[in-house]
C-alpha cells in the first residue's frame, strides 16, 4: 500500500493493530498509546470483545500514528480480525470528499458554486426559490431529508437499507419530485438528499460518476489505493468489513444494503488512508490547494449548539467547523447499516482522532470522542 507520510514502522502498526486483547510491548504502561488504547477500551465496555463486531482507532500527531488499534472482528463468519488495512463504510463522513469533488470542478472553472441547481439538473421540480450549488454544500438549501414522501408504491413508504430496492436512476426520479421544506438561505438544515444530488452535479459537469471522478482526481493522486464511492453493491472490496446488527439474545446480524447511490455516503476506506487524507487537509495537499476553501470558516452556514462545543458552529465542506477545548476544531460523524464513523480533528494541536466500527452494539463517534478527550487534554 502506497503511503505519502511515514508513521510508526510497520511491525510497531501491525502489533498495534493485530495483538488482540493482549498489550503489546510497543505500547508500554504509561505511554500516550496505552492510555489512548485504555480509553477506547472503556468506551466500548464489554460490547466489544475478540469475537464480536469491533472498531479501528487512531490518532495522529503532526500526521503520525500515535495510537492505531483494531478491535473485535471485521467478519464474524470467517473471524478476520480489524486492523488499520480493514475497509469501512464511512456514512456521512464520505461528505467531505462529495464536497471536495465539487471544490474541485469549481477551482478549475467548469462548475459555478453560485450557480442555480435546475441550470445543471433541469429534471427537478420547479421550487418556489432558487437553489444554488453553495447552498447545497453547506446545508442552506432548503431541501429536505430522507423523511419525505418517497414511495415504493402508492401509501407504501420506501424502506431505506435492504428491504426496498431502487436503482440511482430511479432514486434521482424521486428526490427530483421532492419539495423544498423552507426557504434556501433562511436557516441550517442538514440534508443527505442535497449531497446525493451533489454527485449528480459532480456527473453531469464532468462527465464521470463521482466514483470515477473522485477515483481519478482525488484518491489515486494521493496514494490512498484502499478507498472508493462503492456506486455497485456488487463490487468485490477486499479486506472490506461487514456490518452486522446486535441482537436481544446477544447474537448478531448481518446488516447491509442493496442501494448504490453515493455522495451523502458510500465512500469505503480505511485508517491508513483516512490518515492521508488528513494529512493532506493539514498541508493544503489536495489537488488545486481546495484544503484551504474546504476548511475556512462558514460563517452563512450557522449550525446551531452542539455539547461540548464552544461558541458558534459552522458547516463548510462536508464538515462541522468551530472550537472546542479553546482551539479550532473540525470534524463530522457517520453512520449506516451498522457503521457508525468519527474524523475529528484539532489542527492548532496537530491532533486527528479517526474510530470505524461495524456493528450496532458500539458507536464509532462515542468511541473517538474518548480518545479524542484523553489526548487533548494530555497537551
Amino acid at each position: 500500500m502506497k503511503s505519502i507520510f511515514l508513521g510508526v514502522s510497520a511491525l510497531a502498526l501491525t502489533c498495534l493493530a493485530g495483538c488482540g486483547e493482549t498489550p503489546s510491548s510497543s505500547t508500554p504502561a504509561g505511554s500516550e498509546a496505552s492510555r489512548l488504547d485504555a480509553a477506547a477500551r472503556a468506551a466500548m465496555g464489554e460490547a466489544v470483545t475478540a469475537t464480536t463486531p469491533g472498531c479501528v482507532v487512531g490518532a495522529t500527531r503532526a500526521g503520525e500514528f500515535v495510537f492505531a488499534q483494531g478491535y473485535g472482528l471485521a467478519n464474524l463468519e470467517h473471524a478476520v480480525p480489524i486492523t488499520p488495512d480493514t475497509v469501512f463504510r464511512m456514512g456521512s463522513v464520505s461528505k467531505q470528499f462529495t464536497a471536495a469533488a465539487i471544490a474541485l470542478l469549481a477551482s478549475r472553472g467548469a462548475l459555478d458554486l453560485d450557480a442555480e441547481i435546475h441550470t445543471i439538473l433541469p429534471e427537478l421540480t420547479a421550487y418556489d426559490h432558487p437553489v444554488t450549488i453553495r447552498q447545497m454544500v453547506h446545508h442552506m438549501s432548503g431541501m429536505g431529508d430522507y423523511d419525505g414522501d418517497f414511495e415504493v408504491r402508492p401509501g407504501e413508504p420506501f424502506r431505506f437499507g435492504n428491504e426496498d430496492y431502487w436503482t440511482i436512476e430511479q432514486f434521482y426520479a424521486a428526490v427530483a419530485q421532492q419539495a423544498l421544506s423552507h426557504e434556501p438561505g433562511t436557516q441550517w438544515q442538514y440534508s443527505n438528499l442535497a449531497y446525493f444530488l451533489l454527485s449528480q452535479v459532480v456527473e453531469r459537469v464532468s462527465g464521470q460518476s463521482l466514483a470515477d471522478y473522485a477515483q481519478a482526481e482525488l484518491f489515486t493522486p494521493l496514494g490512498m489505493d484502499d478507498t472508493l464511492f462503492n456506486d455497485d453493491v456488487n463490487q468485490v472490496i477486499p479486506n472490506r468489513a461487514s456490518g452486522y446488527r446486535a441482537l436481544e439474545d446477544g447474537g448478531f446480524e448481518t446488516f447491509d444494503t442493496n442501494l448504490d447511490w453515493v455522495g451523502d455516503g458510500g465512500l469505503y476506506t480505511t485508517l491508513n488512508d483516512m490518515r492521508q487524507w488528513d494529512n493532506a487537509l493539514t498541508a493544503n495537499a489536495l489537488p488545486d490547494g481546495i484544503a484551504q476553501t474546504m476548511l475556512a470558516p462558514a460563517p452563512h452556514a450557522p449550525a446551531g449548539e452542539r455539547e461540548g462545543w464552544e461558541g458558534p458552529i459552522t458547516y463548510g465542506y462536508g464538515m462541522f467547523l468551530g472550537q472546542r477545548y479553546g482551539q479550532t476544531y473540525q470534524g463530522h460523524s457517520g453512520g449506516w447499516v451498522g457503521f457508525t464513523t468519527a474524523h475529528m480533528r484539532a489542527p492548532d494541536s496537530g491532533l486527528t482522532v479517526m474510530a470505524m466500527c461495524n456493528g450496532t452494539a458500539m458507536y464509532g463517534p462515542t468511541v473517538a470522542s474518548a480518545v479524542f478527550d484523553t489526548a487533548i487534554t494530555q497537551d
